[in-house]
Protein backbone atom coordinates (compact mmCIF):
# COMPACT_ATOMS: atom_id res chain seq x y z
CA UNK A 1 0.00 0.00 0.00
CA UNK A 2 1.28 3.47 -0.93
CA UNK A 3 -0.99 5.74 0.35
CA UNK A 4 -0.84 7.56 3.36
CA UNK A 5 -3.22 5.62 6.19
CA UNK A 6 -4.66 7.52 9.09
CA UNK A 7 -3.00 6.87 12.21
CA UNK A 8 -4.41 8.04 15.85
CA UNK A 9 -2.90 8.63 18.55
CA UNK A 10 -4.02 5.25 20.17
CA UNK A 11 -2.43 4.06 17.10
CA UNK A 12 0.78 5.89 17.36
CA UNK A 13 1.13 4.12 21.23
CA UNK A 14 0.11 0.86 20.06
CA UNK A 15 2.82 1.28 17.06
CA UNK A 16 5.69 2.18 20.17
CA UNK A 17 5.21 -0.70 21.55
CA UNK A 18 5.23 -2.67 19.47
CA UNK A 19 8.46 -0.90 18.24
CA UNK A 20 10.02 -1.57 22.06
CA UNK A 21 8.82 -5.22 22.51
CA UNK A 22 6.74 -6.75 19.65
CA UNK A 23 6.39 -9.89 21.80
CA UNK A 24 4.60 -8.12 24.39
CA UNK A 25 0.89 -9.53 24.96
CA UNK A 26 -2.25 -7.48 23.91
CA UNK A 27 -2.62 -7.42 27.29
CA UNK A 28 0.64 -5.50 28.40
CA UNK A 29 0.03 -3.06 25.49
CA UNK A 30 -2.88 -2.64 26.22
CA UNK A 31 -2.03 -1.57 30.16
CA UNK A 32 0.37 0.75 28.76
CA UNK A 33 -1.51 2.09 25.89
CA UNK A 34 -4.77 2.79 28.51
CA UNK A 35 -6.49 0.12 25.90
CA UNK A 36 -8.36 -3.02 26.71
CA UNK A 37 -6.52 -6.34 24.90
CA UNK A 38 -9.83 -6.52 22.57
CA UNK A 39 -9.31 -3.10 21.30
CA UNK A 40 -5.12 -3.54 21.43
CA UNK A 41 -6.01 -6.74 18.99
CA UNK A 42 -8.35 -5.30 16.87
CA UNK A 43 -6.08 -2.09 16.16
CA UNK A 44 -2.93 -4.15 15.34
CA UNK A 45 -5.06 -6.38 12.70
CA UNK A 46 -6.69 -3.18 10.95
CA UNK A 47 -2.75 -1.98 10.72
CA UNK A 48 -1.59 -5.09 9.24
CA UNK A 49 -4.60 -5.33 6.92
CA UNK A 50 -3.93 -1.34 5.76
CA UNK A 51 -0.47 -2.23 5.33
CA UNK A 52 0.79 -0.39 8.42
CA UNK A 53 2.61 -3.20 9.75
CA UNK A 54 4.15 -5.50 7.18
CA UNK A 55 5.27 -8.23 9.80
CA UNK A 56 6.78 -8.99 13.45
CA UNK A 57 10.34 -9.42 13.09
CA UNK A 58 13.72 -10.34 15.90
CA UNK A 59 16.71 -8.64 15.32
CA UNK A 60 19.54 -11.80 15.36
CA UNK A 61 22.90 -11.16 16.45
CA UNK A 62 24.83 -13.11 13.50
CA UNK A 63 27.65 -11.66 14.35
CA UNK A 64 28.39 -13.75 17.61
CA UNK A 65 27.38 -16.77 15.20
CA UNK A 66 29.83 -16.08 12.91
CA UNK A 67 27.94 -14.14 10.45
CA UNK A 68 29.00 -11.04 8.70
CA UNK A 69 27.17 -8.64 6.33
CA UNK A 70 28.30 -7.35 3.00
CA UNK A 71 26.03 -4.69 0.60
CA UNK A 72 26.24 -4.57 -2.61
CA UNK A 73 25.09 -1.33 -4.62
CA UNK A 74 24.67 -1.50 -8.39
CA UNK A 75 24.33 1.26 -10.57
CA UNK A 76 22.42 0.31 -13.59
CA UNK A 77 22.44 1.08 -17.56
CA UNK A 78 19.88 0.70 -20.18
CA UNK A 79 17.50 -1.13 -17.72
CA UNK A 80 13.89 -1.19 -18.15
CA UNK A 81 11.30 -0.96 -15.43
CA UNK A 82 10.73 -4.59 -15.88
CA UNK A 83 14.53 -5.32 -15.80
CA UNK A 84 14.83 -3.92 -12.15
CA UNK A 85 11.99 -5.82 -10.98
CA UNK A 86 13.95 -9.18 -12.25
CA UNK A 87 17.06 -8.19 -10.69
CA UNK A 88 15.57 -7.30 -7.34
CA UNK A 89 13.78 -10.69 -7.99
CA UNK A 90 16.62 -12.61 -8.09
CA UNK A 91 17.83 -11.45 -5.32
CA UNK A 92 15.28 -11.30 -3.52
CA UNK A 93 14.66 -15.45 -3.82
CA UNK A 94 18.59 -15.67 -2.85
CA UNK A 95 19.58 -17.81 0.13
CA UNK A 96 22.20 -15.50 1.37
CA UNK A 97 20.26 -11.85 1.10
CA UNK A 98 19.53 -10.20 3.60
CA UNK A 99 18.14 -6.65 2.44
CA UNK A 100 17.05 -6.36 -1.34
CA UNK A 101 15.64 -2.72 -2.58
CA UNK A 102 15.16 -0.90 -5.79
CA UNK A 103 16.05 2.80 -5.17
CA UNK A 104 16.18 6.39 -6.63
CA UNK A 105 19.49 9.03 -6.42
CA UNK A 106 23.12 7.31 -6.22
CA UNK A 107 22.01 3.65 -6.17
CA UNK A 108 19.52 1.97 -8.57
CA UNK A 109 19.66 -1.29 -5.99
CA UNK A 110 21.17 -2.04 -3.09
CA UNK A 111 21.09 -5.98 -1.73
CA UNK A 112 22.62 -7.11 1.84
CA UNK A 113 24.37 -10.19 2.09
CA UNK A 114 24.45 -12.24 5.56
CA UNK A 115 27.91 -14.55 4.81
CA UNK A 116 30.30 -16.34 6.97
CA UNK A 117 33.51 -15.16 4.96
CA UNK A 118 34.39 -12.56 2.21
CA UNK A 119 35.43 -14.81 -0.61
CA UNK A 120 32.01 -16.70 0.04
CA UNK A 121 30.13 -12.90 -0.42
CA UNK A 122 33.12 -12.27 -3.85
CA UNK A 123 31.62 -15.67 -5.06
CA UNK A 124 27.93 -14.47 -5.05
CA UNK A 125 28.58 -11.58 -6.24
CA UNK A 126 30.48 -12.75 -9.08
CA UNK A 127 27.71 -15.03 -10.31
CA UNK A 128 25.04 -11.40 -10.30
CA UNK A 129 27.66 -9.43 -12.03
CA UNK A 130 28.05 -12.22 -14.69
CA UNK A 131 24.27 -12.75 -14.70
CA UNK A 132 23.47 -8.93 -15.37
CA UNK A 133 26.23 -7.32 -16.19
CA UNK A 134 25.16 -5.62 -19.81
CA UNK A 135 22.61 -3.96 -17.12
CA UNK A 136 25.31 -2.84 -14.82
CA UNK A 137 27.17 0.29 -15.06
CA UNK A 138 28.80 0.60 -11.43
CA UNK A 139 28.95 -1.16 -8.43
CA UNK A 140 30.38 -0.71 -4.98
CA UNK A 141 30.31 -3.10 -1.98
CA UNK A 142 30.87 -2.38 1.41
CA UNK A 143 31.06 -4.61 4.63
CA UNK A 144 29.01 -3.89 8.14
CA UNK A 145 31.27 -3.54 10.94
CA UNK A 146 28.94 -1.73 13.55
CA UNK A 147 24.46 -1.83 13.46
CA UNK A 148 22.26 0.19 15.51
CA UNK A 149 18.47 -0.57 16.10
CA UNK A 150 17.13 2.17 17.50
CA UNK A 151 13.21 3.08 18.27
CA UNK A 152 11.20 5.36 16.17
CA UNK A 153 11.88 8.93 18.16
CA UNK A 154 8.68 10.01 15.75
CA UNK A 155 6.31 7.29 17.56
CA UNK A 156 7.25 8.96 20.84
CA UNK A 157 9.62 6.68 21.54
CA UNK A 158 12.31 7.40 24.07
CA UNK A 159 16.18 5.51 23.72
CA UNK A 160 16.43 4.44 27.10
CA UNK A 161 18.85 2.04 25.44
CA UNK A 162 20.75 1.42 22.43
CA UNK A 163 20.08 -2.23 21.18
CA UNK A 164 23.32 -2.76 18.61
CA UNK A 165 25.57 -5.83 17.22
CA UNK A 166 29.28 -5.36 16.15
CA UNK A 167 31.56 -7.55 13.70
CA UNK A 168 33.68 -7.40 17.46
CA UNK A 169 31.25 -9.06 19.46
CA UNK A 170 32.72 -12.53 21.26
CA UNK A 171 31.06 -15.98 19.19
CA UNK A 172 28.65 -18.11 20.79
CA UNK A 173 27.84 -21.81 19.89
CA UNK A 174 24.68 -22.67 18.97
CA UNK A 175 22.77 -26.51 18.03
CA UNK A 176 20.44 -27.15 15.49
CA UNK A 177 17.28 -26.80 17.90
CA UNK A 178 18.24 -22.70 18.43
CA UNK A 179 18.83 -22.24 14.89
CA UNK A 180 15.75 -23.68 13.82
CA UNK A 181 14.00 -21.48 16.40
CA UNK A 182 16.05 -18.38 15.16
CA UNK A 183 14.86 -19.58 11.69
CA UNK A 184 10.84 -19.39 12.75
CA UNK A 185 10.96 -16.20 15.26
CA UNK A 186 13.18 -14.26 12.39
CA UNK A 187 9.87 -13.28 10.70
CA UNK A 188 7.68 -14.42 13.25
CA UNK A 189 8.98 -12.35 15.85
CA UNK A 190 4.57 -12.81 17.83
CA UNK A 191 4.76 -16.29 17.32
CA UNK A 192 3.62 -17.97 20.59
CA UNK A 193 6.16 -20.29 22.27
CA UNK A 194 3.44 -22.99 22.41
CA UNK A 195 3.09 -22.76 18.40
CA UNK A 196 6.78 -22.76 17.81
CA UNK A 197 7.68 -25.82 20.13
CA UNK A 198 4.60 -27.45 17.88
CA UNK A 199 6.20 -27.02 14.39
CA UNK A 200 9.73 -28.13 16.13
CA UNK A 201 7.95 -31.12 18.03
CA UNK A 202 9.35 -30.25 21.10
CA UNK A 203 7.70 -28.72 24.65
CA UNK A 204 6.89 -24.88 24.91
CA UNK A 205 9.08 -25.12 28.54
CA UNK A 206 12.09 -25.84 26.08
CA UNK A 207 11.15 -23.27 24.01
CA UNK A 208 11.17 -20.48 26.64
CA UNK A 209 13.67 -21.91 27.83
CA UNK A 210 16.42 -21.63 24.65
CA UNK A 211 14.77 -18.00 23.96
CA UNK A 212 15.73 -16.91 27.28
CA UNK A 213 19.27 -18.11 26.49
CA UNK A 214 20.07 -16.87 23.40
CA UNK A 215 18.25 -13.34 24.81
CA UNK A 216 20.61 -13.63 27.87
CA UNK A 217 23.47 -14.47 25.62
CA UNK A 218 22.29 -11.57 23.33
CA UNK A 219 22.11 -13.79 19.85
CA UNK A 220 18.19 -12.53 20.31
CA UNK A 221 18.55 -8.76 20.55
CA UNK A 222 14.75 -7.28 20.78
CA UNK A 223 11.44 -8.43 18.95
CA UNK A 224 9.59 -5.28 16.69
CA UNK A 225 7.46 -4.35 14.02
CA UNK A 226 8.61 -3.52 10.20
CA UNK A 227 6.86 -0.43 9.60
CA UNK A 228 5.84 0.76 5.79
CA UNK A 229 6.72 3.89 5.83
CA UNK A 230 4.60 5.29 2.97
CA UNK A 231 1.38 3.70 4.83
CA UNK A 232 2.28 6.10 7.56
CA UNK A 233 3.21 9.09 4.88
CA UNK A 234 6.79 8.85 5.39
CA UNK A 235 9.55 7.99 3.05
CA UNK A 236 12.25 5.89 3.86
CA UNK A 237 16.39 8.07 2.75
CA UNK A 238 19.93 6.48 2.84
CA UNK A 239 22.52 9.08 3.91
CA UNK A 240 25.93 7.56 2.43
CA UNK A 241 28.49 9.67 4.17
CA UNK A 242 32.41 9.68 3.62
CA UNK A 243 34.23 10.51 7.44
CA UNK A 244 37.88 11.61 7.45
CA UNK A 245 40.20 12.69 10.26
CA UNK A 246 38.18 10.44 12.04
CA UNK A 247 39.39 9.38 16.43
CA UNK A 248 37.03 6.69 18.12
CA UNK A 249 36.21 10.27 20.50
CA UNK A 250 34.98 11.99 17.34
CA UNK A 251 33.42 9.09 16.43
CA UNK A 252 31.51 8.07 19.32
CA UNK A 253 30.41 11.31 19.37
CA UNK A 254 29.12 11.66 15.86
CA UNK A 255 27.06 7.55 16.32
CA UNK A 256 25.81 8.76 19.39
CA UNK A 257 24.22 12.61 18.02
CA UNK A 258 22.86 10.51 15.17
CA UNK A 259 21.36 7.85 17.18
CA UNK A 260 19.53 10.68 18.89
CA UNK A 261 17.77 12.06 15.52
CA UNK A 262 14.18 10.85 15.87
CA UNK A 263 14.22 10.14 11.70
CA UNK A 264 16.78 8.02 12.04
CA UNK A 265 16.39 3.89 12.51
CA UNK A 266 19.99 2.44 11.27
CA UNK A 267 22.75 4.18 11.93
CA UNK A 268 25.74 2.09 11.00
CA UNK A 269 29.97 2.18 10.40
CA UNK A 270 30.73 0.34 7.28
CA UNK A 271 34.03 -0.92 5.80
CA UNK A 272 34.11 0.58 2.06
CA UNK A 273 34.33 3.34 -0.07
CA UNK A 274 33.02 5.44 2.58
CA UNK A 275 32.59 5.25 6.48
CA UNK A 276 28.77 5.13 7.26
CA UNK A 277 25.59 5.18 6.40
CA UNK A 278 21.94 6.70 7.96
CA UNK A 279 18.82 4.78 7.67
CA UNK A 280 16.14 7.49 8.03
CA UNK A 281 12.00 7.34 8.10
CA UNK A 282 11.26 10.98 7.14
CA UNK A 283 8.11 12.70 6.75
CA UNK A 284 9.26 14.78 3.51
CA UNK A 285 12.68 14.99 1.72
CA UNK A 286 12.77 18.49 2.57
CA UNK A 287 13.13 17.05 6.39
CA UNK A 288 15.72 14.03 5.01
CA UNK A 289 17.99 17.62 3.76
CA UNK A 290 17.74 19.54 7.12
CA UNK A 291 19.07 16.25 8.78
CA UNK A 292 22.31 16.13 6.58
CA UNK A 293 22.32 20.18 6.56
CA UNK A 294 22.50 20.10 10.57
CA UNK A 295 25.27 16.84 10.71
CA UNK A 296 27.32 18.28 8.48
CA UNK A 297 26.97 21.64 10.44
CA UNK A 298 27.40 20.27 13.75
CA UNK A 299 30.62 17.54 12.36
CA UNK A 300 32.54 19.94 9.81
CA UNK A 301 35.77 18.49 10.59
CA UNK A 302 35.06 15.10 9.54
CA UNK A 303 32.09 15.03 7.24
CA UNK A 304 34.38 15.36 3.58
CA UNK A 305 30.90 14.29 1.47
CA UNK A 306 27.94 12.72 1.38
CA UNK A 307 25.43 10.86 -0.79
CA UNK A 308 22.07 9.51 -0.96
CA UNK A 309 19.13 7.65 -1.94
CA UNK A 310 15.75 7.17 -1.93
CA UNK A 311 14.10 2.98 -1.35
CA UNK A 312 11.32 3.02 -4.08
CA UNK A 313 10.70 -0.64 -3.29
CA UNK A 314 11.75 -2.87 -0.88
CA UNK A 315 11.75 -6.67 -2.00
CA UNK A 316 12.91 -8.17 1.01
CA UNK A 317 14.01 -7.93 4.42
CA UNK A 318 15.55 -11.09 6.98
CA UNK A 319 17.52 -10.60 9.59
CA UNK A 320 19.20 -14.29 9.47
CA UNK A 321 20.00 -16.36 6.68
CA UNK A 322 17.47 -19.23 5.82
CA UNK A 323 15.11 -17.88 8.13
CA UNK A 324 11.52 -19.38 7.23
CA UNK A 325 8.71 -17.36 5.92
CA UNK A 326 6.67 -15.14 7.94
CA UNK A 327 3.72 -17.09 9.04
CA UNK A 328 -0.41 -15.48 8.12
CA UNK A 329 -0.44 -12.60 11.12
Amino acid sequence: MNEKCQLDVKDTKILAELDQNARQSNSQIGKKAGLSKEVVKYRIDRMIKEGIIVKFYSIINYFKLGIYKHKLYLRFTNASKEKIDEIGQYFCKHKKTEWDVSCTGRWDMNVGFLVHNVNEFDDEVQIALNKFSKYIQEKAVTTTLYLVHNVRGFLGNKRTEVVYHTSKDPKEKIDELDEEIIKIITNNARMPVTEIAERLKVTPKIVHYRLKEMERKNIILAFKALLNPKAMGRIFCKAIIYLENITQEKLNKFITYVSSIPDVVWPMKVMGAWNFELDCEVESYDRFQDIILDIKEKFPDIIKNHDFFIVSKEFKLDFYPGAYPQANI
